[in-house]
C-alpha cells in the first residue's frame, strides 16, 4: 500500500518475511515511504539478475503513477474545500 492504495496484486505471492516489510512500510509517513521507496529502487538497479523484465517494471511505474496521482488529486480536493 502506499498512500492508502495496494501496489500488490492480488494475486501476487510473497514471503511471510515480505509482508512484514509492506506493512513495516505502509506504516512510515508518506515522506519516509519515498525515501525508502527510492533507495529500493536505487537499489535494484544494482541486482545481477533483475527479477522483473522491462514490460513488468513498466507496469508497476504505470500503477504506481496512477496510485499518486489519485492520491495528489484527492489531497487537492480536500484541501480546496
Amino acid at each position: 500500500m502506499y498512500s492508502g492504495v495496494c501496489l500488490l496484486s492480488r494475486d501476487a505471492t510473497v514471503s511471510k518475511t515480505a509482508e512484514q516489510l509492506l506493512a513495516t512500510f505502509e506504516s512510515l509517513p508518506p515522506n519516509e515511504q519515498h525515501e525508502l521507496l527510492v533507495a529500493m529502487l536505487r537499489r535494484s538497479g544494482e541486482l545481477q539478475s533483475a527479477a522483473l523484465n522491462d514490460d513488468a517494471l513498466t507496469g508497476v511505474a504505470d500503477e504506481l503513477f496512477q496510485t499518486l496521482d489519485a492520491s495528489e488529486s484527492r489531497d487537492n480536493d480536500t484541501g480546496s474545500r
